[in-house]
């Protein structure tokens, strides 16, 4: 079975479609989402919609659980700042039936023995998977494979009996999963990787190379990560009506 993975749309319309339709075109046959629909875009009504309708698999993300209303919006950031406006603006925007729907999510799944989280094993909300906690979480993982987000930065880690060993990534290129325990991230669909260019310069940086997402064979047991370029310029300039960032100086 091909499936396509990907987390971290966070209410990023052009960069979310550009994922889906290249998952579609790659004969992937499901569509698991990791979490984190909304957050720091302007489109959490259309990630939400899509997410429900295409995806057999959809996690709750941190920034999901600021949409329902589950945590804080200044859990995101300071008060007036525009991550907390990007929750409050999901809140606003969000029907109750979307909301509904959210709240019937998870942060954690399983799917054709696949272990799923947004965050880590050991905290499924929050958690960040890096090298210093990697052989932790691959520790707690039960299945052969895990899955996560959250980080916003793609990696896989496979367990070895030092630890945790990270693999080089080349995209386009499968990655041999047989035979070990694997803990993969994706990579980011609507945010940047961390960058000194902050959220939106490192929008506009990464996004002609492109959104990141997996194409999971689990019959053949490969990874290949791939990203999937979009204009970021549209999304930009809805973020700027609604006092999401500030314009380029």
């Amino acid at each position: 079975m091909l499936v396509a993975v990907f987390g971290d749309a966070h209410a990023h319309a052009e960069a979310f479609d550009a994922v889906i339709a290249a998952a579609e075109g790659s004969g992937a046959e499901e569509l698991w989402s990791l979490g984190d629909m909304v957050g720091g875009g302007p489109d959490p009504e259309h990630v939400v919609t899509h997410t429900r309708e295409r995806c057999r698999v959809a996690l709750m993300g941190n920034h999901d659980y600021g949409a329902t209303g589950s945590a804080e919006p200044t859990r995101f950031g300071t008060a007036g700042s525009s991550a907390v406006r990007s929750i409050e603006l999901a809140r606003e925007r969000l029907s109750d039936d979307q909301l509904e729907w959210m709240r019937s999510r998870k942060p954690a799944g399983r799917r054709a023995e696949v272990q799923c989280w947004h965050g880590s094993p050991r905290n499924p909300v929050h958690e960040y998977v890096g090298a210093s906690n990697a052989a932790a979480c691959l520790h707690a993982q039960k299945a052969e494979l895990g899955l996560v987000a959250h980080t916003h930065v793609a990696a896989a880690w496979r367990q070895t009996p030092r630890g945790a060993q990270p693999a080089k990534l080349r995209i386009g290129e499968p990655l041999d999963l047989g035979g070990d325990k694997w803990l993969l991230n994706p990579g980011a669909v609507g945010a940047p990787a961390p960058t000194r260019l902050g959220w939106w310069g490192g929008l506009d940086e990464q996004a002609a190379t492109g959104a990141f997402w997996l194409l999971l064979d689990l019959d053949h047991r490969t990874a290949t990560w791939q990203r999937a370029p979009y204009d970021p310029s549209p999304v930009r300039e809805r973020a700027l009506g609604l006092g999401l960032c500030t314009p380029e100086p």
